[in-house]
């Protein structure tokens, strides 16, 4: 489909003329619009999502970006709040899955059946919803939601929980649910496992350290904390941290805890981790040494975390990486049917890095605070400031932006230059990584006229060369003489040929995931402009199936600069001078094919001489020898 500026000039009723100058935008209301952007898509099954993502958050804040945050319920909330007052963010809601492992008995297989069909479900709607924005952002990252990756946009989903543990029963369908989970991992360009590579040094066991693993690319990135380390007292003697999304576990488990810990000696601290939670439920328990928050937020839960010696908590992965960070002593007690938390905390616990309690087993809370003071401090390699450096490193990697220069030979096109130019300075990427260079052949009517208008409002990206001799093949080497010296990629494009505003992010997207191949010279697909009929759009989509067949082009060619700067274009081709193009080209490198809905061109050939005689003439064109083919000439059809 072709971009809302192009289709002004498609849908006028005076396409067939040169649009006038005043119906074209100016070029400056594009020139500053590119502005580093980020989706966060955030799980809201446990805070732990939103606060280990928070860390991520706020390092590509700092780096200047722009981002989205899709959530729902407390995990959405929080992010709210904390990032409150930060203008460069922006909050959508989105519902999120059904938390699984609900209810006790033969209900929870039954809930788990239902709960997995409305997960499927949620997550195909969320991709629909995603590919609608994909290209209005510079990456996606994912924390358990796995239907936020895109095709054209580079997409990043971190978890820890590549192998799930099954309820019992299900035990031996493990291996089904792992390959089923890193299938649905293997859709994103990268997987960061917020934990150490190695059989002994590390927090999540089994959950990552699995077979399946190596079909998924990915990275163990160390851990992550939202936390920052204060310069404060540790005065609260006990910090329980009571969130999890199992809410009908949760109430009585609280209570509990509140009775027992008003006999424990020192400070203590409850935080709920409710954002809606009645304050007033618990007033009773509250003392002078005996703080209750439904939920801490800002540099109050900074605050409260680094105060604490003792931290109780559910044995959320989030939870333990932050202990890990600061260094804190815990007892874990797992949410009841959370086969996650409860493998965690048995798994931890058997190193003897926290102290761990069930709540089936009649918690005694004075007891079992009194054996975190045998437990070992787990050592980690590296903290959050070098995780947070490794997922960036492992994002630049796929969000590199080539520097692209675009030529486009231009004669007596008066009625086709404005759309073109404006189209190809309407793309949505940095200005200072793309420039256009138009090659005017000695035009006779105000094809120089209007794009001389153009770059004047085009801050620098639109270079007009004029010549005045030589066909389209001494064009476009004028414009390859012309580029950029850093130029990486150069697009040779017809002067009717509308390029849509993501297609340079679509480029680059491609050419990142593909950066280790030996790629030299390709082409894209190419739709037919707005209004045509099926029977055209049906010629159409028979021509990209035959130039990615036979590795030819037409309208468009993408080649990298070195080797076209070497190759170059034959002067005495008046015609097919892009096939030997390609042929020469393909010596230094594979030809490849970008399948994208960003570029469209004119029917005016085919309108003026038919689809099937045209299609008929290119292909005796193509198998002429070169011989017949040297400096024969080409009917120009305006």
């Amino acid at each position: 489909m072709k971009t809302d500026v192009c289709e002004q000039f498609a849908e006028s009723p005076d396409a067939g003329t040169a649009p006038a100058l005043s119906t074209i935008p100016s070029a400056n209301q594009n020139m500053d619009r590119y502005k580093c952007r980020a989706l966060f898509a955030v799980s809201s099954l446990g805070l732990g999502h939103a606060t280990r993502t928070l860390a991520v958050i706020r390092e590509y804040l700092r780096r200047g970006y722009e981002i989205t945050v899709v959530s729902a319920g407390n995990a959405l909330a929080f992010l709210c709040l904390e990032l409150e007052g930060e203008t460069a963010v922006e909050f959508s809601e989105m519902p999120d899955y059904p938390p699984l492992e609900r209810g006790t008995g033969w209900r929870l297989y039954w809930y788990l059946l239902v709960d997995l069909l409305q997960t499927w479900r949620v997550i195909r709607a969320e991709h629909r919803a995603i590919q609608a924005i994909a290209g209005d952002y510079d990456f996606i990252f994912s924390d358990g939601k796995y239907g936020f990756y895109s095709r054209w946009t580079p997409s990043f989903i971190l978890s820890h929980q590549i192998a799930f543990v099954p309820p019992k029963g299900l035990r031996e369908a493990a291996w089904l649910t792992e390959n089923i989970n890193v299938a649905a991992l293997k859709r994103f360009d990268f997987l960061f496992i917020p934990d150490y590579f190695g059989p002994s040094l590390n927090l999540s066991g089994n959950l990552a350290h699995t077979r399946a693993l190596h079909r998924c690319p990915h990275r163990f990135i160390g851990i992550l904390s939202s936390y920052l380390c204060l310069d404060v007292e540790q005065d609260i003697d006990y910090l329980f941290v009571i969130s999890g999304y199992l809410l009908e576990h949760k109430e009585s488990f609280v209570r509990s805890l509140l009775e027992q810990a008003g006999c424990l000696p020192g400070r203590k601290v409850f935080v709920l981790g409710d954002t809606g939670g009645d304050e007033a439920a618990y007033e009773r328990f509250r003392t002078d040494d005996l703080e209750i928050y439904p939920v801490a937020s800002g540099d109050l839960r900074q605050e409260l975390f680094n105060r604490a010696r003792v931290v109780v908590s559910r044995s959320g992965y989030t939870t333990v990486m932050d202990m890990v960070e600061h260094g804190k002593r815990a007892l874990i007690i797992p949410t009841p049917n959370q086969t996650e938390q409860e493998y965690l905390a048995a798994y931890l616990g058997g190193q003897r890095y926290y102290v761990t309690r069930t709540q089936q087993e009649g918690l005694d809370l004075a007891s079992a605070l009194r054996e975190c003071e045998q437990t070992r401090p787990f050592e980690a390699p590296w903290k959050t400031e070098e995780s947070l450096r490794r997922i960036s490193d492992g994002i630049a990697e796929l969000s590199h932006k080539h520097f692209v220069s675009i030529v486009v030979p231009a004669y007596n096109e008066e009625a086709e230059i404005g759309a073109t130019l404006k189209c190809l300075l309407a793309q949505r990427y940095p200005a200072d990584r793309y420039e256009i260079v138009l090659v005017e052949n000695g035009s006779t009517d105000a094809t120089r006229d209007i794009a001389q208008r153009i770059s004047a409002e085009s801050g620098g990206r639109l270079h007009i060369v004029p010549i005045n001799e030589g066909g389209v093949s001494h064009a476009k080497n004028v414009g390859l003489d012309k580029l950029a010296p850093d130029s990486e990629w150069v697009v040779f494009c017809d002067a009717d040929t509308r390029i849509g505003r993501d297609f340079l992010q679509h480029l680059n997207t491609w050419l990142n995931r593909h950066g280790d191949d030996d790629l030299s010279v390709g082409t894209t697909s190419i739709l037919p402009e707005l209004g045509t009929g099926w029977y055209g759009r049906a010629w159409f989509r028979a021509y990209d199936f035959i130039h990615r067949f036979t590795r030819t082009s037409f309208s468009i060619q993408v080649a990298r600069t070195q080797v076209a700067r070497g190759v170059r274009f034959r002067e005495d081709l008046n015609f097919s001078e892009d096939l030997n193009f390609i042929q020469e080209c393909r010596r230094y490198g594979r030809f490849f094919f970008l399948s994208t809905n960003q570029v469209s061109t004119s029917t005016r050939r085919f309108d003026s001489c038919g689809y099937l005689r045209l299609s008929l003439r290119w292909t005796v064109e193509a198998l002429m020898p070169m011989r017949l083919k040297i400096n024969r000439k080409y009917d120009v059809i305006r």
